[in-house]
Parts: C-alpha cells; structure tokens; sequence
C-alpha cells in the first residue's frame, strides 16, 4: 500500500510522499501541527495530503493527532528511508516537539544518522541541550563532551566555544570542571568576537562560582558586564548579569545584588521574556533575605509565581515552591514549610538535579531545629553525598549541628574535629554566613571557645544582616544577633550576650519570625540563669513557654521547662561524678567517651564556675 501512495504519481503525490515520510519518523503518534512542520507543506497542501493518506489507510486522525494504522508498517517505512534523509527528518522534528524527551529523542537519532563531522557535533549540542531539558544529565554530558572532542579533531574554535557555553553549571565538579575547562580552552584563542567572548567568559564566572574559585569568578563576570554592557544583544547582557549575580552574592555583595535584581527586571518586563523576569525577581528575593524582610518576600513570591506560570519547564516552578517553603519555615509555619517542600522536592525529582538530595537535607535539618530531628537526620546515611568531596564539609558540620540540638555532644564534638581548622574551610561566598554561623554555633557546644571567638570576628560585621545561604539556597536562621549572642555566651561574656540576644528577639518578632523569637528567649533565659539571675530567667522561660507550645517547638519547650544551670547537661553529668571522686579515665568509661573529652569537659567546668580544682566543683555539686 505504502509503495503505491509513494510511487510513479499515478496514485500519490509528492506531497503524500513528503507527508508519509515525515509520519514514519515522527514515531507512533504525532500532532498534526508537528507533522506540517516537519513535512514543511502549505495548509491546503497538507489537510489535501493528510485526507489522501487516511483515504487510503494509511494513517488515522483523530484529537489533533496522526498514527500509522499498522505500526510495522510505519517501521519499515523509517527504515526504509535513506540515512541522511531520515537524520534530516529526526532533526526537524526535534525542532518541531515541545516535549523535552521526545526532542531528545529525534537528536539522537540525527547524530546518528549524520556523517559530517561538524554537522553532528552541532546536533550533539541540541541533542545536550534537550537532554538537560529532559532531566537525562549523563545523556547530557556524554553530548557535550563529543562535541567537544570535535571540535579540538576538527580544530573548530568557533565549535569549541559553542560547545563550552552549552550547558550550565549545576553544582557537580566533573560537569562544572568541564565546562571550565572548555571555556578557559576557548578563551586562549584570539580570534573569537566580543559577543562570543561575552559568552564564554559568563560561562567560565559561573562554573568558577561552583568550584569555589571566587577571585577568577570576581575576575571574569565583571569583565563579561563590562564588554555586555552597551552591546544591542539582550541575552548577552543577561548572561553577564547572571554570572556577575552568582559570583556577587554573599552579604556584602546586597546593594549590588538587589541592583542587578533590578535591572534583570527591567529587562524581562520591557521585553516581555518572563524567564528574564524570573531570574530577577530570585535575585531580588535573595538580597531581601539577607535583610531580614519577609513581608516583602512575601509579596514578592507573587510575582515570582506569575513569571513561572509563563515559563516553560520546571525549573520556574521549583524555586517558587522552594521561596514558599523557606518563607513559611522562617514564620514557623512547619506544616505548610514541609508539605510545600514535599512539592518542590517532586518537581525538581522529576528533571534528575543532583541537588535534590543535598536541598532536601538541608531543609529537613532547619525544621528539626526548631520542631527536633527525626531519627533518620540523626543517622549518617543521610548525610552522604555521593562522590562529590566538595560537601564532605558541609555533610560533617551540618550533621554535627544536628546532634548537639540532640544533646549528642559527645558525637558533635568528634566530627566538628573532622572538619579540620576554620581558617583552612573553603571560602564560598554566598553560605558564609550560613556556614559561620553553624560553625559557631557547634564550636560553642562542644567547647572549642578559639574557634568561638574566630566565628564571631567573622560574624560580627554583619550586624543588621540575617543568616541565609545566598544564590537561591535561603536555609534562613534568623539574625546574625542571635548567634553573636550565642557565641558571648559560650564565652562566658554576660553582658554582651544579653544584648545581643534581647537585640536578636526585638528583631524576629519585628519581621514576624517566632520561631527564633523563642530560640532567642529560650538562649536568653539560659543566659541569665547561667550568670546567676535566676528569677530573670524564670520570668523569660514562662513568657515564651506559651508560644513554644503553641507552634509545638518540643525541643525549646523541653529547655525552657529544664533549668540548666552554668552547665549544660553534658557538663552537669561530668561534674556529679567528679564530684564522686572519678578520674578522667573513669569519667571517660563511664559516658562512654574518650578521655581527652572527658578532661575537656572538666576543664571547661573549672572556667565556666570560676574554680581553680576538683574539690571545689565536688562542693559546689554537695550544694546544689
């Protein structure tokens, strides 16, 4: 039947041909403005050729869609078409399809079936590109990397640079390496024109921002904007913004961050191109985080819907589920935060990122702060993250901020030691607040009191500033107060704890956070207990017991109602049984812990009461 329709013209026409051959390559069913396209047949001509084919059994219509009434029949056409032609219809109807697998399909196939060198590098960049779309990330590299590997056999710079500022960074050191390295390879040519230089010199700014390579980020963006700025192109410019926003996005990159925020805005709103829209207002999200104002994050979340629900693909609707989720969690409203995390988690699932896991751990970690940890986030199979050595530090510090909320010191204690000096931590711009906050705040529990004091001579710049981890991540932990005055009171400095912490609640309340306006009352109260105005503290603890129940904080009800002492638990367990005349060694076997943090543990009792031997801490315990 087939060999009739596609014959000598006494029973089919060209265009029957035309239409046919594109339907056998389209696969088992097509849309019918998809199959126009490819067959590249005026309407008339087409709906002409479409009746013919069904007339003559060949193809069923119904819905807006076509399909080959016998599907070996549709197979053996494919087959039977020459290599080249068929690549060339695969080609075209991955241009044609809006659907990122089926594209990726049809890209494949034109590699496959294209003999030129060149040519079927290019159509591995499309074919990469779909991959991404499509959530196959592995496809996605393997493309890449071909086509790179062409264009070195080839000698092609032009194929080269476009091959290095295919894809984007996504948080994955071999990927993001490799985009590096094609770009610096680029780079070393002369002869490239600025716009091409614009390109590569965004892409390389943003695979340094993801390798922790922040002086040649700095570098490279700031020369990107500078050659975009001026230049007709608008995509141009919005690669250099985007790079300059990455490698600028740290508390005291604000101003300049809001500013790029604004004029990304602009840009997408005057050109009508709501992806520009999107990334500016995720811009301008970051720098309101930073200022602590969720009024107007939340107002601001609005638009950011808007924008997504015109932007294809997922990536839209992952960060406005993810900015809802954070903003909820930061106004302790838990049950809304993890059921809009729940969503997020399932978009961003579904296009295969690597950061899923690491996202979802994260967040998970600052609702067991204020809610308490499940078991799950208390074990260290959570915490892996595959191959990657660049979270191992993130894995262990976060892990150990995990188990002193759980009272487990003692574990905290050995793997904060795991995480090596501060000063040697990788320097990431955009977390380090985050990041000296935890450490901080881990360095506190476990008694590293040198290390205390050099978190807090980073930290204590960022007065006014809220603790996030900047470029789109959020983890919001309230005001850098609230850690200061955590970091004096693990110093034993009363004084200026107390007015930090009191400072620290004055501004959760004021932004509408009540969550850390317990925490801070619940460190305040301990505060004043631990530097002997008990009734203070007992005053505190009731007045903010009530809102901890109400938003079901167990592990803040559980200290408010606890009072702790000078001590903290760990220490008051060590200073009973000094007091029963037990060595170190004994202490050590007792609590199952090491001897060396048993003599810590004591030693840090004798500062904390202001005793100078074992006899007097046995007395002080006899008393009280």
């Amino acid at each position: 039947m087939l060999t009739n329709l596609a014959g000598d013209g006494q029973t089919a026409s060209v265009n029957n041909d035309l239409l046919l051959r594109a339907a056998a390559v389209a696969g088992e069913r097509v849309r019918l403005d998809v199959l126009q396209q490819v067959a590249g047949l005026p309407p008339n001509d087409f709906l002409d050729a479409l009746d013919a084919l069904v007339r003559a059994g060949a193809l069923v219509v119904t819905a807006g869609e076509a399909w080959f009434a016998d599907e070996s029949v549709r197979r053996d056409a494919e087959a039977r078409l020459p290599l080249t032609a068929r690549a060339d219809l695969h080609r075209r109807t991955a241009e044609a399809v809006d659907a990122p697998a089926e594209a990726q399909r049809h890209w494949s196939a034109a590699v496959a079936g294209t003999p030129d060198a060149r040519e079927r590098a290019r159509l591995q960049l499309k074919l990469a590109q779909a991959a991404v779309k499509a959530g196959d990330l592995s496809a996605a590299h393997l493309a890449a990397q071909a086509a790179v590997r062409a264009a070195r056999n080839e000698q092609d710079l032009d194929l080269l640079a476009d091959a290095a500022v295919a894809l984007e960074p996504i948080g994955q050191s071999v990927w993001d390496g490799d985009i590096h390295q094609w770009c610096t390879e680029a780079l070393a040519a002369s002869s490239h024109s600025t716009e091409t230089r614009v390109r590569l010199l965004a892409r390389q700014a943003q695979a340094a921002v993801y390798l922790g390579r922040w002086s040649e980020a700095l570098t490279a963006s700031r020369a990107a904007l500078s050659e975009a700025v001026g230049m007709p192109d608008d995509d141009l410019l919005v690669e250099a913004l985007t790079a300059r926003q990455l490698a600028t996005s740290g508390p005291d990159d604000v101003d300049e961050l809001a500013a790029a925020a604004r004029r990304m805005i602009e840009l997408g709103t005057s050109t009508g191109r709501a992806e520009i829209e999107l990334r500016g207002r995720l811009w301008q999200v970051d720098a309101l985080w930073y200022s602590g104002d969720l009024a107007a994050i939340g107002a601001e979340t609005g638009r950011l819907a808007s924008c997504a629900g015109r932007v294809n693909g997922s990536h839209g609707r992952w960060h406005v589920l993810l900015t809802q989720a954070s903003l909820a969690l930061a106004r302790a409203e838990f049950e809304d935060a993890e059921a809009l995390l729940d969503e997020a988690l399932e978009v961003f699932r579904s296009i295969g990122h690597p950061a899923t896991h690491g996202a979802e751990v994260a967040f998970r970690m600052l609702v067991g702060h204020h809610r308490g940890h499940s078991a799950e986030l208390l074990g260290s199979a959570v915490w892996q993250f595959g191959t990657d050595a660049r979270w191992d530090l993130a894995a262990r510090l976060n892990r150990a901020f995990v188990l002193v909320d759980a009272g487990r010191v003692d574990e905290a204690a050995a793997l904060y030691q795991r995480c090596g000096e501060p000063d040697s931590w990788p320097n990431w711009r955009a977390g380090e607040l985050l990041l000296h906050t935890i450490g901080a705040r881990v360095a506190a529990a476990v008694g590293a009191t040198a290390d205390v004091r050099r978190f807090r001579d980073r930290l204590e710049p960022h007065r006014g500033r809220y603790v996030v981890a900047g470029a789109g991540a959020t983890n919001f932990l309230g005001p850098v107060e609230l850690v200061l005055g955590a970091c004096a009171a693990a110093l034993n400095e009363w004084d200026a704890a107390i007015a930090d912490l009191q400072k620290a609640g004055s501004l959760c309340r004021s932004i509408g956070a009540p969550g850390f306006a317990v925490e801070a009352a619940c460190l305040l109260a301990e505060v004043y207990e631990r530097s002997g105005d008990v009734a203070q503290a007992r005053t505190l603890a009731a007045e903010a017991l009530p809102l901890a129940k109400t938003l079901r904080m167990t592990p803040w009800v559980q200290r408010l109602t606890t009072p702790t002492g000078p001590l903290s638990q760990r220490e008051r367990e060590v200073a009973e049984l000094v007091a029963k005349g037990l060595s170190n060694r004994e202490i050590a076997a007792a609590l199952v812990i090491s001897e060396r943090t048993a003599q810590n543990h004591v030693q840090h009792i004798l500062t904390k009461l202001g005793f100078a031997n074992r006899a007097q801490v046995a007395a002080w315990v006899s008393k009280g």
